[in-house]
């Protein structure tokens, strides 16, 4: 079980909490030893995507940015970033080696200035530099593109944006999602949606459908909506991490969930869907999930529902459907992965 620690930043007139898998964070312990002699003011703390979205009333006096997933969102999070802090302030980004932080240092130099100082050590990299404002005239907006997909007769256009799933296509997971799940249900739930590829399809082939789409990421649930609003299709779309803001019952839910935390794999997912699902299906509701073929999510299911088979398996993936959900579960965190 990937359990998670929470590590607290001294953020801008509040704390920012880090949410770190429990192995050891090595960028993290650097800026930590680190941090009192960069002598920084008025931080503030980036530590995933969501953070760009921080309402500030004035710009910070300095900034640190943890090293995001992406080539893309490393570009659009330090472009943002530039406009977020006070001009010649310090700005530091903080990656491990593994992660890919020294070619980096390219996109902190376009959008953010010279890199001044790098700070090595425990198998990671702190780069800073004062804020020239290189990218400051960027907004989310400006990183946002369109692609057109087709799957089977349904043809629609996918709104884009850096680290969001899955940009650009129509992956071999989804599609084999899309060709088991049944399209005649009234309420329809797509947990981690994405760009919000499989509840748009859905709309569009089921009109009098009831779609909502959930992820934990902003810049997923902006996707989303603009992949809606292109499509001349109504669904509602909402923030949420796994369940935790969901409301009701369905008659289907759906996820394509994500499987890694940083470089490990990342079982909580499943657990927090498999747990959630038994409370927001109805009674004779069912849930499908894609996994890679490697991972033992079927185990998971098992233990929450009465039922669960593997509809397909193409060797890359397999397709699981859910349902019966059982009277008495596992304790949290006590699922055997």
């Amino acid at each position: 079980m990937n359990k998670t620690k929470l590590l607290r930043l001294t953020g801008r007139s509040q704390t920012a909490v880090y949410n770190a898998p429990m192995q050891k964070n090595l960028a993290l312990e650097l800026w930590e030893k680190h941090r009192q002699e960069l002598a920084l003011e008025n931080l503030l703390v980036i530590a995933d995507e969501n953070d760009i979205f921080r309402p500030s009333a004035a710009p910070a006096g300095s900034a640190v940015v943890f090293l995001p997933k992406s080539k893309a969102l490393i570009d659009m999070t330090l472009a943002l970033v530039s406009g977020m802090v006070l001009e010649n302030r310090k700005i530091v980004l903080a990656g491990e080696k593994s992660a890919g932080i020294e070619s980096a240092k390219k996109a902190f130099e376009k959008n953010i200035g010279p890199v001044e100082q790098k700070i090595v050590g425990n198998h990671s990299a702190l780069y800073v530099g004062k804020n020239k404002k290189l990218g400051a005239d960027k907004k989310i907006e400006d990183f946002l593109s369109y692609s057109p997909i087709s799957y089977k007769d349904a043809q629609i256009e996918i709104a884009n944006l850096p680290g969001v799933f899955s940009a650009g296509e129509l992956d071999e997971g989804t599609r084999l999602l899309l060709d088991h799940i049944p399209y005649d249900k009234k309420k329809m739930l797509d947990v981690g949606c994405g760009s919000g590829v499989i509840g748009t399809i859905y709309k569009k082939k089921n009109q009098a459908s009831e779609v909502l789409m959930s992820d934990r990421s902003k810049l997923a649930v902006m996707a989303a909506r603009k992949t809606l609003e292109a499509n001349k299709l109504s669904a509602k779309v909402m923030e949420s991490d796994v369940f935790e803001n969901i409301k009701g019952k369905f008659d289907l839910i759906v996820s394509n969930p994500p499987f890694h935390r940083g470089v490990d794999t990342d079982y909580s997912f499943i657990e927090n869907f498999a747990r959630g699902a038994k409370q927001h299906l109805k009674r004779d509701g069912k849930a499908y999930v894609v996994a890679n073929s490697f991972l033992p999510y079927g185990k998971v299911l098992k233990k929450f529902f009465e039922k669960t088979d593997i509809l397909a398996d193409d060797g890359k993936f397999k397709i699981y459907r859910s349902s019966q959900p059982r009277k008495t579960v596992p304790t949290r965190g006590k699922t055997g992965l």
